[in-house]
């Protein structure tokens, strides 16, 4: 072999090996701030779903205050925040920490509408 082909395949492994390293940091700096953003939304989800005073929300609600998300990603965010979800007689879209919501495992419509605050079902 030439010297001449031993340098030129010799500069271009460096070449490679430096490119690769460079689009792998790239990746690798995407990625953690996209983990970041869900976990912090998952926290956030979690926080709202743990106050004392609401055992329920509305989807409404919880989209108010997480904002930014698509209905079904925010859903997979509530989800993976240790949320279930069921439904009021008249329809609407509730969710709550699994924790706290034991009792109603296995039930999928509550006999109450989120516009009665003050029922004991959401406290």
């Amino acid at each position: 072999m030439s010297f001449e082909f031993i340098q030129t395949l010799f500069i271009s492994v460096i070449s490679g090996l430096v490119g690769g390293y460079i689009s792998y940091k790239i990746q690798e700096s995407k990625l953690k701030k996209e983990f970041q953003l869900q976990d912090s939304a998952e926290k956030v989800a979690h926080q709202l779903l743990s106050d004392e005073e609401w055992k329920l929300r509305s989807f409404g609600v919880i989209r108010h205050h997480l904002g930014g998300f698509e209905e079904d990603e925010l859903r997979k965010i509530l989800v993976r925040s240790g949320a279930i979800r069921f439904k009021s007689k008249n329809g609407h879209e509730l969710w709550g920490l699994v924790s706290r919501n034991t009792h109603r495992l296995g039930v999928t419509t509550i006999d109450v509408d989120p516009q009665n605050l003050n029922n004991d079902l959401f406290k």
